[in-house]
């Protein structure tokens, strides 16, 4: 409780989110009650109040073995951010499916023929809480022209996303490829690359990595892909979680990834309308 309310930074941060508006005697209530009727407001404030435990209990752990200092501004800012890119995901996945009647395709299609595609993908075990990215390079006739699987180690899944985009681009450089069309099927990790985010969130030092390497390649463009034909860079991303720590490239397919190519390519009907 010291940590997590009590002591000078907690009681700071917790102020900046202003908690007696959502909870009487915030600061006076026993544990047990303290949980529960926090947890138990509907709303934001219900996440906010649990991202805020996590993030005061990682601050005081950087502090204590890293030696590494925040201020209670900051990880209020950082909190707000990862309340809303919370309550996102979770509005999402209640939101009730819409179906339609008619079927549509869902593939991979070719780039342009002066293009050359990258898909990416992120991966995290949370039984063994690592994470792993990896992605291809295809080019106008669909052809595999390289490919990569990264462990990360510890981190997001959020941050998985946005480090296979950084290996990617990595890579594009290298190869010293012209126009790089980038798709992934994290949603979300294609606004943060296009819309940004708070300077003070966790994600903000790889999006600023992707904007140096963007630069460096005259022509980007970014697609959101749907899971299903992105299966190849998803094979790719948990294969990562089986292999040294670091970049693995792959001039050729792995065995594996052969028949994703295929049905990526081939594509699968869906009913028109659900996500």
């Amino acid at each position: 409780m010291h940590v997590l309310r009590d002591c000078y930074f907690a009681r700071a941060t917790w102020n900046l989110l202003q908690p007696g508006n959502h909870v009487a005697n915030f600061f006076n209530l026993n544990h047990m009650d303290w949980l529960i009727k926090n947890l138990s407001i509907s709303g934001d404030w219900a996440v906010r109040f649990g991202v805020m435990l996590s993030s005061l209990w990682y601050a005081r752990n950087k502090q204590v073995f890293e030696g590494k200092s925040s201020n209670p501004t900051g990880v209020a800012e950082a909190i707000k951010s990862r309340t809303c890119e919370f309550s996102m995901v979770m509005k999402a996945s209640i939101t009730p499916k819409k179906v339609g009647t008619n079927r549509e395709l869902i593939r991979w299609f070719p780039p342009n023929e002066d293009a050359i595609k990258m898909n990416v993908d992120g991966s995290f075990f949370s039984h063994t809480r690592n994470a792993s990215c990896g992605g291809l390079f295809c080019n106008h006739l669909g052809r595999f022209v390289t490919g990569f699987s990264c462990n990360l180690g510890g981190c997001s899944i959020m941050q998985a996303e946005l480090w296979g985009i950084i290996k990617g681009l990595q890579i594009a450089v290298a190869n010293k490829f012209r126009w790089v069309v980038i798709e992934s099927d994290s949603e979300m990790a294609i606004k943060f690359v296009n819309n940004g985010c708070s300077a003070h969130h966790p994600c903000a030092p790889l999006l600023e990595d992707i904007a140096i390497l963007v630069r460096r390649i005259p022509q980007v463009s970014w697609n959101h892909i749907l899971r299903e034909a992105n299966s190849a860079a998803n094979i790719l991303a948990k294969k990562g979680q089986d292999l040294p720590y670091g970049i693995h490239v792959f001039d050729a397919p792995p065995p594996n990834t052969i028949h994703a190519l295929s049905s990526d390519a081939a594509g699968s009907f869906r009913l028109r309308g659900c996500n």
